[in-house]
């Protein structure tokens, strides 16, 4: 399961990693061992491996942050078809990012199984997963 985020984010991000727990917790432990979370970041220049370390923390044990220079996140972002951009304006002091919200479900070669948006609910995550675990 892969989400591409921002550790600064104030809401989508902290709840679609909720549910993604929620979605691994709504697996059997055969099939939770199966499937690696990941969390990518939208934002290599303040999400170092300390910062996404110690976010990731916060959800689950099983999830891993990843991050990379700029041009390799870009190359991330432009292979999973990621939208992602900085927004400052001069009411803000930090700037924020604007970006997809999806979470893919990919297979053992790379493939696309699934993708879920933010409207499906961690429920609907675990009977999707388990279904194309199950092979049915």
């Amino acid at each position: 399961l892969i989400y591409f985020g921002f550790t600064y984010c104030p809401a989508i991000c902290p709840t679609e990693l909720q549910k993604m727990r929620q979605a691994m917790k709504g697996l059997p432990d055969e099939m939770a061992a199966k499937i690696q979370p990941l969390f990518i970041t939208t934002d290599p220049e303040r999400d170092t491996v300390e910062v996404l370390n110690d976010y990731v923390s916060l959800f689950d044990p099983r999830l891993v942050g990843l991050t990379g220079s700029v041009p390799q996140v870009d190359l991330v972002k432009k292979a999973y078809r990621i939208f992602a951009v900085k927004v400052q304006d001069e009411s803000m002091d930090e700037y924020t990012m604007d970006h997809s919200s999806f979470t893919y479900l990919m297979g053992p070669d790379g493939e696309l199984v699934s993708m879920y948006r933010v409207k499906d609910t961690a429920d609907y995550m675990a009977g999707d997963i388990k279904k194309h675990l199950s092979g049915s």
